[in-house]
């Protein structure tokens, strides 16, 4: 069952990707960047790369919530 809400995660997450403005787009990239880039730069190891992981997976999760409320 679990590999089931996991494909179906995936496949909400990448059709509401497809539906993002191109603004949208480019503002999730910037913030995206700016995680990686901190991850990769500073010094905060293994740790911050585990931490920068997840907050971009959340910003992922979250797109759907953003064409909602896009929607509105």
């Amino acid at each position: 069952m679990k590999e089931t809400t996991d494909i179906n995660e995936f496949d909400n997450t990448l059709n509401a990707v497809n539906n993002l403005t191109e603004e949208d787009a480019k503002s999730l990239l910037k913030i995206i960047y700016g995680f990686v880039n901190t991850a990769m730069t500073g010094n905060g190891g293994d740790k911050v790369k585990l931490e920068v992981v997840n907050k971009v997976s959340d910003i992922y999760k979250r797109i759907p919530e953003l064409n909602k409320l896009r929607n509105k």
